[in-house]
């Protein structure tokens, strides 16, 4: 058994070096992204640490609230396919420049 830390995706543990925390506006569209581990820096495994990570300060939370932004997991595989290079919402996708 190793002794990696795990993040749990879909039901499923995934090893904490796989994963990328994202931070969503309602609509969703990414907000923040962040990876789950970085040597001797932080390795972040719930969904409450890295909502820490993003919004530091009481006043960045409750604005983060307010918002109604969500944190959630993914992996890196679903990050590359779905996200890296588009971060925006169906709604707010803007047209690359000619």
């Amino acid at each position: 058994m190793s002794d990696r830390p795990t993040v749990t995706i879909d039901g499923q543990q995934v090893p904490v070096d796989d994963c990328i925390w994202l931070e969503r506006h309602p609509c969703g569209c990414v907000a923040s992204a962040a990876v789950a581990y970085v040597p001797d820096t932080w390795t972040l495994t719930t969904a409450e640490q890295a909502a820490r990570h993003f919004a530091p300060t009481d006043r960045e939370r409750r604005r983060a609230l307010a918002a109604g932004l969500t944190v959630e997991a993914i992996t890196g595989g679903r990050y590359r396919d779905q996200f890296q290079a588009r971060w925006f919402c169906d709604n707010h996708t803007r047209p690359a420049h000619a």
